[in-house]
């Protein structure tokens, strides 16, 4: 297995199989700030296929007070690796690189299945559950990494 950023090209068929099936192809599993140069996509890839990912962004959320904030999105294991730690170890490292980059902060919204893989990392919950529109039940999520 191999860890690596990865460009936004080599995520979306990933993307479109584990978060958004009901987009119409993998083409459209893009969000916004993936290509700015802030952003950065960590992959794990096994026999040349990418089997993880997740994507980090600045991206300021005004419940908490610091100002250096990075945001995990679009969190993917594929369901050939599930239970390998092929998440923690992509979410480990881009902590470890977060820190080295002096982030204060990384937050997400956490779909309600995931929270216990997020907490078993250390992160934390914070506030009321919420529905994200097509995807289903989420919650804020958070570590302080200082």
């Amino acid at each position: 297995m191999i860890l690596k950023e990865l460009p936004t090209a080599d995520i979306r068929k990933l993307r479109h199989e584990v978060l958004w099936p009901h987009k119409s192809s993998f083409e459209d599993c893009v969000i916004e700030p993936d290509d700015i140069e802030s952003t950065f996509h960590m992959g794990a890839i096994d026999d040349g296929v990418v089997v993880g990912t997740s994507t980090f962004l600045i991206d300021i959320n005004d419940k908490f007070d610091t100002k250096s904030q990075y945001r995990l999105r679009a969190m993917a294991t594929s369901p050939t690796v599930r239970g390998k730690q092929v998440g923690r170890q992509i979410i480990e490292a881009s902590i470890e690189k977060l820190k080295g980059m002096n982030i204060d902060l990384l937050w997400c919204d956490a779909r309600l299945e995931a929270t216990g893989f997020y907490e078993k990392l250390g992160l934390q919950m914070k506030g009321e559950i919420y529905d994200v529109p097509n995807i289903g039940p989420h919650k804020l999520m958070y570590i302080e990494l200082k």
